[in-house]
């Protein structure tokens, strides 16, 4: 009695295994809690069905549950569910016969002994489970939610169906023919081999497609911000003639005002032309628009906006548009990370600011560590953030930079984070080497 429980508990460990595996494989979707416990128990049960009938000379069949799992309950291609829960297979299975073997040679134990109630049994059952559990912590740490695309995907599919197919042509050879253990290990072993290259090789091409998916959305986020400096532009010189028929109305009852002709109201003027000077003068009309847009953006989100010194001498090596964007990624970023624990108690500003030296121009952007405290990694930062297009106002800067001759710099100091970006004037630019 005591043994069966035993046998059953490790049978119940591997349901579990085997259910989280796939569904950390296959987050599309936020699965059902019912299907899942449902899947880890009727696997367990699958597996323990040896303990009251004979072992079928087909066994691949107690994975049966957690293929329906994979297939009715996560969105995504079938050529994804069927991938992950034949890897499920092929990392079983195939660590399973290895131990098999290699516990009969150095151990001089039979297979027979070893599949027999007893200490060698023991040390396999768990064995087998800790190398299963460590097998699929490390694939899952490799794991990337982005898709590949269809072509690869179905190669890689027909890889592993040609391992399962490989460990079980193996098993059923050695049984019929009667061939020596090394049969065993040998297919185990090699379809392990292929699911591991096989591994390998779906983790680099989801890397290649999350890196393009990177490089599209920077594109088009690139051709976004110009289409918007362009509506800036236009909507700022649009404001401009409006300020300035106004200052000519205020100009003209200041007159009349002075002859004689108007009734002397000097405290009203004097607030029309306040509200009439353009709230933002930094000599260059595209800045102007997007800090108009952007300042009042962060205002409304309750965010304290403090600008020093926002004036542009021009003479910078940099385009109009590549300016823009550069400071538009800078306030975005900071108003992000304000943004993620606003309830946090605190000052919540964005100190923006110009500084000109030798080098040429110093544009330093700092906010306080309210929200996702960045961890440090080598020379660079990084949010705790995961998602596959996260941080790309960080590279869309470093690029600007690196086309300009220019230099990135985030620190943190007291707590604060900062991004100090240099810009060099014409006559110090070092070329790109793009």
């Amino acid at each position: 009695m005591l043994w069966t429980i035993y046998e059953i508990s490790l049978n119940l460990f591997q349901g579990f295994l085997f259910t989280w595996f796939i569904s950390r494989m296959l987050i599309k979707k936020h699965q059902e809690s019912w299907s899942f416990f449902a899947c880890a128990l009727l696997t367990a049960a699958a597996l323990s069905s040896y303990l009251f009938f004979p072992m079928p000379e087909w066994d691949t069949w107690t994975f049966i549950f957690v293929i329906l799992y994979a297939v009715f309950f996560f969105h995504g291609t079938i050529t994804q569910k069927l991938f992950w829960s034949g890897i499920v297979i092929i990392v079983s299975m195939g660590l399973v016969g290895i131990v098999i073997h290699l516990g009969s040679v150095f151990s001089g134990v039979d297979f027979d002994l070893l599949m027999s109630r007893g200490i060698p049994r023991i040390i396999f059952t768990l064995s087998c489970n800790v190398l299963m559990w460590l097998a699929f912590f490390l694939i899952s740490r490799l794991y990337r939610e982005k898709s590949i695309s269809a072509r690869p995907s179905y190669l890689l599919l027909v890889s592993v169906l040609l391992s399962t197919a490989m460990i079980d042509i193996f098993f059923i050879a050695r049984e019929r023919f009667d061939l020596p253990g090394l049969w065993l290990l040998a297919g185990c072993s090699i379809s392990l081999i292929m699911g591991i290259i096989t591994i390998i090789t779906h983790k680099t091409l989801t890397g290649y497609a999350v890196q393009e998916e990177r490089y599209r959305f920077q594109e088009k986020q690139l051709k976004e911000s110009q289409q918007q400096m362009e509506m800036l532009k236009e909507t700022y010189e649009t404001t401009l003639h409006l300020r300035h028929d106004v200052r000519s109305y205020v100009k003209d009852i200041r007159t009349l005002t002075e002859a004689g002709k108007w009734p002397d109201y000097p405290e009203y003027l004097k607030e029309l032309e306040t509200k009439a000077a353009p709230e933002f003068s930094t000599g260059n009309l595209a800045l102007d628009s997007l800090l108009l847009v952007k300042v009042r953006k962060i205002k409304s989100l309750g965010i304290e906006f403090r600008g020093s010194d926002l004036h542009y001498t021009g003479r910078m090596n940099i385009d109009d548009y590549s300016l823009c964007s550069l400071v538009s990624n800078m306030l975005d970023n900071a108003s992000e990370a304000l943004m993620e624990r606003k309830d946090l108690p605190g000052a919540r500003y964005i100190l923006l600011s110009f500084i000109y030296s030798q080098a040429g121009l110093m544009i330093l952007c700092e906010n306080p560590l309210l929200g996702i405290l960045p961890a440090k990694k080598s020379t660079s930062f990084f949010s705790r953030k995961t998602e596959p297009l996260h941080g790309l106002g960080i590279s869309i800067m470093e690029k600007i930079l690196q086309n300009a001759g220019g230099q990135l710099n985030i620190t943190i100091k007291n707590d604060t984070f900062r991004v100090l970006a240099l810009i060099p004037t014409k006559k110090n630019a070092e070329p790109s080497s793009d």
